[in-house]
């Protein structure tokens, strides 16, 4: 499939002011590359701190831009058309069902099963169609997906350059950052596919928990509002995939500049992604990246996802986890180098100048 994919992995604010199986195709790196040309424009470089209750979230936008256009490109090649379903003569005879699955979206080389939660629910406001296709929860996490098309099924033309949702777990308004992408999954740009992940705070993942999203606003490529009232009401439980979870002891401490320690507690691994949990005692600006090197040469980043400066805790996610870019499962041992980068005072571009801080060290993870 040869639509051109555009990308909208910007992080949104925690406390914003809006209320918000086919195998994978994988594109070449000149493809990639160009598809990536075409959408820097549109991608915000940099990090913005967000806190809610002294919480603070970091995503680092230039350095994943690359790898977010990976993604899309997978989803938009993945996806399946099953057919046209007729819902009136005069309005509807355009829509089509999509079976797009989050293991597509999120380029996964597995499954995700035994994990989801189908949901296929569709809603219909203001000229567009919304149909949400599965949820999964997480540790700390909610990851969602779902589709987007004009109600008429005419051509979007260009992506919605801007979603805003409103998640609720339980009946209480979660204020978490939401990180994802979207791209078009058909050559006539009838269709977006967009996946959302949802940090969630405070709330025991590991039990069957109610959910509402509420889609109340998509921005129009010319910079319109479409406001509406797309609203999803589920149920999920994330105790399966935390049990799933391995665990692996790390129990590494390292001095920082200024005295501060970092403590990197655990590697974790499931199916849906890979952390490296720490936590800091004594005050630090530091934002950390890790670079793993298995035995078997398969080399991977983890990139701080999540860090609160109340409790001084936070874990490194592995960005390269798509297209099976994770620690091999059948590995005996990686190697592990933590590298820091203090955060600017003032707002503006990341330097992205990470320093390695103390000796590599080698983990027993099989």
């Amino acid at each position: 499939m040869n639509a051109q994919f555009y990308e909208l992995a910007n992080q949104l604010a925690a406390n914003s002011s809006q209320d918000a199986d086919t195998s994978s195709k994988r594109l070449s790196d000149e493809e990639i590359k160009t598809f990536t040309d075409n959408v820097l424009a549109r991608i915000h470089a940099g990090e913005k701190q967000n806190t809610t209750a002294q919480r603070a979230k970091y995503t680092k936008k230039r350095h994943r831009a690359h790898r977010v256009m990976k993604y899309t490109a997978a989803a938009a090649c993945t996806a399946l058309l099953l057919c046209a379903t007729v819902f009136s003569e005069d309005v509807h005879a355009a829509i089509e069902h999509i079976n797009w699955s989050l293991s597509n979206a999120l380029g996964l080389p597995e499954d995700l099963d035994d994990y989801r939660s189908v949901i296929n629910t569709t809603a219909t406001d203001n000229g567009y169609v919304i149909t949400l296709q599965e949820v999964v929860a997480a540790d700390e996490k909610l990851v969602v997906n779902y589709t987007i098309q004009r109600e008429d099924g005419k051509s979007m033309g260009e992506i919605p350059a801007s979603i805003f949702e409103r998640l609720y777990i339980n009946g209480k308004r979660q204020f978490g950052g939401v990180s994802g992408g979207s791209g078009f999954l058909d050559d006539a740009h009838t269709v977006v596919g967009v996946s959302h992940a949802f940090d969630v705070d405070g709330i025991n993942m590991a039990k069957e928990n109610t959910y509402r999203l509420h889609v109340d606003s998509l921005e129009e490529n010319m910079g319109t509002d479409v406001k509406g009232n797309w609203l999803f009401s589920f149920s999920a439980d994330g105790s399966e995939l935390i049990a799933d979870t391995v665990r692996i002891p790390i129990g590494k401490d390292f001095t920082l500049e200024g005295g501060a320690t970092i403590t990197l507690d655990e590697l974790t691994s499931n199916k849906l992604e890979q952390r490296i949990i720490y936590h800091i005692d004594g005050e630090s600006n530091h934002i950390f990246r890790i670079d793993a090197i298995d035995n078997t040469g398969k080399h991977v980043e983890f990139d701080t996802k999540i860090f609160d400066s109340g409790s001084g805790h936070g874990y490194m996610q592995n960005q390269e986890i798509l297209f099976d870019g994770r620690i091999d499962p059948t590995a005996v041992t990686v190697t592990i180098t933590l590298s820091g980068m203090e955060l600017p005072e003032e707002s503006g571009r990341m330097s992205d100048d990470y320093k390695q801080i103390g000796e590599s060290i080698e983990l027993n993870i099989n």
